[in-house]
């Protein structure tokens, strides 16, 4: 009796948790990761900010989102850009990779940008960017579970069958994007980005409607000093970041408010994002930076439904600023925050 309890208990909490992701992947249908490290991984945030360094930066992210549920979501992403003086603007690349699900649908991209600065005066500064890459995305038939694939007596699953006529276990497609980015004073920035302008057919069948809905993100912040430090560093002294950033993505949406405090060589971050239709997540960051390296975590603690059944989401970024000659640099900066 005990060992057919047992079993009807895996069954309903096998159950609960297809159910839990077919949900998830009906409203998640069409979006692209969401990273909590918003400016550690700046050519993901928004194309523009190719070059704000103008020294060289390769920069590095890994994230771990909701690490307790079976299949949990993991992304990756490495970039590298820089500041061409004589093509007056900045150059950028970006590999993203992101593995989903039991079902193991991964993703892959790879997208070049150009972000041309514009001195307005020699105070306002403003980039154009544009963005194309390629994406693909693969999965494999064997690893999806239906629910006529789980046996009620025992839990079972069975296998599920042959791949069906108009099935393809990867598609490919280009994409295009674009972002604007305006700096003031080397104090105030507003930016925003447009991503798969074309909106491009990601599903597996091929009598599907599956698009990649168009990303939408505007941003902005300020920099406020509140005590100067002795070098001209860039991690010196005792400052305040209060930031905003808006993101939109077919019907889902989330706003973020939230602040970056930088002592010397350390910056924590609080943030607070909200779907609108319900809270999302408390985002705690800390970085440091050290020479030309910067490091950086952050830990969403979920504060919506699912609570801690899903083991929140760990995020690690790595950036290194290579050292250049600035010498030629015309204009100022425009400052945005590191993590």
């Amino acid at each position: 009796m005990r060992v057919d309890n047992l079993k009807m208990l895996k069954f309903i909490k096998f159950t609960l948790f297809v159910f839990l992701i077919g949900m998830l992947g009906q409203y998640a249908k069409g979006q692209d990761v969401t990273y909590s490290q918003f400016y550690a991984n700046p050519l993901y945030l928004n194309p523009a900010l190719a070059g704000v360094e103008y020294c060289p930066r390769i920069s590095a992210v890994y994230r771990n989102q909701w690490p307790a549920l079976p299949g949990a979501f993991v992304s990756y992403s490495v970039a590298y850009d820089q500041y061409v003086e004589f093509l007056h603007g900045g150059l950028g690349m970006i590999v993203n990779y992101d593995k989903a699900g039991e079902a193991a649908i991964s993703n892959i991209s790879v997208n070049a940008m150009y972000a041309y600065r514009l001195n307005i005066s020699d105070n306002v500064m403003t980039n154009f960017a544009l963005q194309a890459g390629y994406m693909q995305r693969s999965t494999q038939w064997d690893d999806f579970i239906f629910g006529s694939q789980i046996d009620p007596a025992t839990g079972n699953i069975r296998p599920p069958g042959p791949i069906p006529s108009g099935f393809s276990q990867s598609i490919s497609t280009v994409d295009f994007g674009g972002g604007i980015l305006l700096g003031i004073n080397e104090k105030y920035f507003i930016g925003a980005a447009a991503n798969h302008l074309m909106q491009p057919d990601v599903g597996f069948f091929s009598e599907g409607d599956n698009l990649l809905n168009m990303k939408i993100t505007v941003h902005a912040g300020a920099n406020i000093e509140l005590q100067k430090g002795y070098s001209r560093t860039r991690s010196s002294g005792f400052s305040i970041a209060p930031n905003i950033l808006y993101q939109q993505q077919g019907y889902y949406r989330h706003l973020n408010l939230g602040a970056y405090l930088t002592a010397s060589y350390f910056t924590l971050g609080l943030w607070y994002r909200n779907a609108f239709e319900n809270p999302d997540a408390v985002i705690i960051s800390l970085g440091a930076v050290y020479r030309e390296l910067r490091f950086g975590y952050s830990y969403d603690i979920t504060v919506s439904k699912l609570s801690t059944a899903t083991g929140g989401a760990h995020e690690v970024s790595l950036a290194w600023i290579f050292q250049c000659d600035k010498k030629s640099k015309r204009g100022k900066a425009i400052k945005c925050p590191s993590f």
